[in-house]
């Protein structure tokens, strides 16, 4: 099979040099780009053709690789190539600072043409076209064959630093994958239904959905499969999604497991920047980090050194790295994720409207070899709604202290449009006034134009406003009536809310080769099948608890009420039920509320005989995060005070002594609210039953997620107080 790579690819990887500098073109600002693009090449006389693909084997010591790109426009009688870039600098800024990987590009796809068409030179145009006023300048030069070919040599003298790595490792690694054992000898009961039923969906290129009860080993059982199927030439890569750190945790744990078990396969954690930045501040700036300072001159030979000493590219694994070569480890685990098969990260990697990982996302034939692994499937659903949801308000444009007055009254007629629809709190519009996007994009071009030739640093409160407004513009491209809506939470405050986050989801789930939702809680599956977009062809599997429900006992007081009525009344039996409960027999207990402010009334009554009391803050960094898991792990005994829905209710393992039992005060359902009951609405006009989707699913979901969390292998006993 060739070894295919973009030129796009190719020139990232190998001929990137300088700085890591933020940029100021948004996605909305790049939809606009690419109306200019598209306007350039209407405009190009007869003799043109748009968009022409080049392709062609480049030698290199010791094989070649198959390249290929589309150039933007080819006059073919002048031996032409246009290459076309939009831009928010001037001409003057552009002269002093000339962008060499366009250049590098351009001289790629002339290398390519003058190759297959055995041309002795050929004629290479930039083309630039300025977004705020659609001026156009270009650049112009003509290359020998012999120059373009000594440059590609140049470019391929550096490639095969990794290329020849590559290759070496990818024989191995499929040779691994294919001899995999299970690592653990026997499956659990259900254990091996799940692994085959994943493996047979690699093979039909379909969706599957599985609730599988916690403890039954979800994370080795789709990893496992996944990585024999990459073995066989099913599919060439794995993304593994979940929503929190632990989840990302246990399978990067996995993956070390696998690996001591002979499996030799690249894997990258992907950390969100906040988490993964060296520096003492998070400024991606060349002034201010000395990460992003020379980034790029130093980006290859950290990612040979890294290649050579590790499989599992993992959050800590990078920093190290990292640190040696003084390379940003946010942008190196990027880099890093074009090398390697599986890859771990967060949901909004994959289906964040903006932040998505575009080294996957907008590589369309990777895509199609990558399956996706969504775990804890059931948090997608809310998640899913939050990243297609957005606010303005005119509080935050009546804060910021503008730089021009051009700026300042774009703001302020800005806020006078938020003002006039904002007027009545819970307002519901399905369309807004075309001039209130209008002002919008406005304000977006003129701080985007300032920004762009401005040489200090920005004020951060307008920069915040600036990247504010570019998300907001960038969440209406996917708005749709049906499932969105324009609300009105207060008064002078404007929200687009996602109702129904399937479309989106499903989109995105349809650009990968086969997807595999699991959790524990997926039931009812009409309603989880549906809320995260898995299509009407989708399969699913309900799988029974391997362990004997003879080990779980089930306590419940039928008399005592929870309600939000009744708490302050039976605040006092409640704390003597949770004494009794939690101190009959000295071990580790975890409570857990539907609320912050319930977890506090509760864990005050009960401070009287509470002497073991580990409380859940409502803010908690990281490490905090760690700190409250491992005292259960390593002191006894432990009364934890948490909440539902919360990080210690799903995705924590407390196995053995850890934890012996779990009390839940009353259902999690969400509070009723005006956004629940447009939720509601929605679903009961599909026909649906609306109370069920907006309150009653979620709640339950939360409730059976923290009575998890007891029972995690064969030999735990454990107690649940309902």
């Amino acid at each position: 099979m060739k070894n295919h790579w973009s030129v796009r690819k190719l020139v990232a990887l190998t001929l990137r040099s300088g700085d890591i500098d933020s940029g100021f073109l948004s996605h909305k600002r790049a939809q606009e780009g690419i109306r200019l693009h598209q306007k350039l090449q209407r405009a190009y006389p007869p003799s043109f053709e748009s968009e022409v693909t080049i392709a062609g084997t480049v030698a290199y010591d010791g094989g070649e690789i198959y390249l290929e790109g589309r150039i933007d426009g080819v006059d073919e009688d002048a031996c032409l190539l246009d290459e076309i870039k939009s831009t928010v600098y001037t001409k003057e800024a552009i002269d002093a600072r000339p962008d060499e990987l366009h250049w590098t590009q351009l001289k790629c796809y002339g290398y390519l043409y003058a190759k297959a068409k055995g041309l002795d030179e050929v004629h290479l145009r930039l083309t630039y076209i300025r977004i705020e006023d659609e001026e156009v300048f270009r650049y112009d030069k003509t290359m020998a064959f012999a120059e373009l070919d000594a440059f590609m040599k140049e470019v391929m003298a550096r490639f095969q630093r990794i290329q020849k790595r590559l290759a070496d490792f990818e024989a191995m690694s499929l040779a691994t994958a294919k001899a995999l054992l299970f690592p653990y000898g026997d499956f659990r009961p259900g254990q091996r239904d799940m692994a085959v039923a994943v493996y047979n969906m690699i093979q039909t290129e379909g969706t599957l959905l599985v609730q599988a009860p916690t403890g039954i080993g979800k994370t080795i059982a789709t990893l496992f499969s996944s990585i024999k199927a990459i073995g066989e030439g099913l599919i060439g890569g794995v993304f593994y999604a979940t929503g929190r750190s632990t989840q990302k945790t246990v399978a990067t744990d996995t993956l070390a497991l696998l690996k001591e078990k002979g499996l030799r396969i690249k894997s990258t954690e992907l950390v969100a920047k906040e988490k993964a930045c060296l520096n003492d501040t998070l400024n991606c700036t060349p002034e201010a980090c000395p990460y992003a300072k020379g980034h790029y001159d130093r980006l290859l030979d950290g990612i040979v050194d890294i290649y050579d000493h590790a499989d599992l590219f993992d959050g800590p694994t990078v920093a190290r790295f990292a640190e040696k070569h003084r390379l940003c480890p946010f942008e190196f685990a990027l880099d890093l994720s074009n090398l390697s098969q599986i890859l771990i990260g967060d949901y909004n990697y994959i289906f964040h409207p903006k932040s998505y990982l575009e080294r996957l996302m907008e590589d369309r034939d990777r895509l199609k070899s990558t399956c996706l692994l969504v775990d804890e499937a059931h948090n997608l659903i809310d998640r899913g709604r939050d990243m297609y949801s957005g606010s303005l308000s005119v509080e935050e444009l009546e804060s910021v202290d503008y730089p021009t007055k051009k700026i300042k009254s774009l703001a302020i007629d800005l806020a006078e449009k938020i003002r006039a629809v904002a007027a009545a709190e819970d307002t519901t519009y399905d369309q807004l006034d075309e001039d209130f996007s209008e002002a919008v994009e406005d304000f977006i071009d003129a701080a985007a134009n300032y920004l762009a030739r401005l040489k200090a640093e920005p004020e951060e409160d307008f920069l915040e406003l600036y990247f504010h407004l570019l998300d907001w513009q960038n969440l209406n491209l996917y708005y749709d009536e049906d499932r969105f809506t324009f609300f009105v939470p207060r008064k002078n405050t404007l929200r687009l809310m996602c109702l129904d986050p399937s479309r989106v989801l499903s989109a995105r789930r349809e650009l990968f080769q086969s997807a595999v939702y699991f959790s524990a809680t997926l039931s009812p599956m009409d309603y989880h099948s549906y809320c995260l977009g898995a299509g009407e062809e989708r399969k699913a599997m309900v799988l029974d608890s391997p362990f004997d429900p003879a080990h779980l006992l089930i306590l419940h007081p039928p008399h005592l009420s929870t309600k939000y009525k009744d708490r302050a009344r039976t605040l006092p039996e409640i704390s003597r039920y949770l004494q009794a409960f939690s101190t009959t027999r000295e071990g580790n207990f975890i409570h857990f509320f539907p609320s912050y402010a319930y977890k506090d009334q509760v864990y005050a009554a009960c401070t009287e005989w509470e002497e073991c009391g580990h409380d859940q803050a409502r803010s908690m960094t990281e490490k905090e995060r760690a700190d409250y898991i491992d005292r259960f792990r390593n002191e006894r005994p432990v009364h934890g005070y948490g909440v539902m829905g919360g990080t210690f209710s799903e995705g924590v393992d407390l196995s053995g002594e850890a934890l012996m039992g779990v009390s839940i005060l009353t259902l999690s359902l969400p509070g009723l609210s005006r956004e629940r009951e447009l939720i509601k609405n929605r679903f009961n006009r599909l026909g649906k039953d609306g109370y069920a989707y907006a309150y009653t699913y979620p709640g339950l979901t939360k409730v059976v997620q923290a009575a998890g969390r007891i029972n995690r292998s064969d030999s735990d006993r454990g107690q649940l107080l309902l």
